[in-house]
């Protein structure tokens, strides 16, 4: 019992260590998405909100996750944007049509 608590423990704590790390690349790209199409990054943070496991190319699995982020291109209206990724390779990024 006591090497099963310790193994699920140790889990949990890989997950949150890895997390962080997608999490601060996801950052970094939301915040160069915004700089590139000159929007301004609310809140300077974003959100983990989906977490799956998957495969990729070479059929190995690993993390999905979809973080996501706000920006605002006129400081009235706020729009959503997300990052998914694969460990810490960007898959793919997203930013709602918003207002020039």
């Amino acid at each position: 019992m006591g090497w099963l608590v310790l193994f699920v423990l140790a889990i949990v704590v890989w997950l949150w260590w890895d997390g962080l790390g997608a999490k601060e690349v996801a950052h970094k790209e939301s915040k160069r998405l915004c700089q590139q199409h000159d929007v301004l990054f609310l809140d300077d943070t974003v959100a983990l909100r989906r977490m799956r496991l998957s495969r990729d190319r070479n059929g190995r699995i690993g993390l999905y996750r979809r973080f996501v982020f706000e920006f605002t291109s006129d400081g009235n209206e706020r729009y959503k944007g997300h990052i998914d990724m694969l460990g810490e390779d960007i898959l793919q990024t997203y930013m709602d049509t918003y207002r020039i």
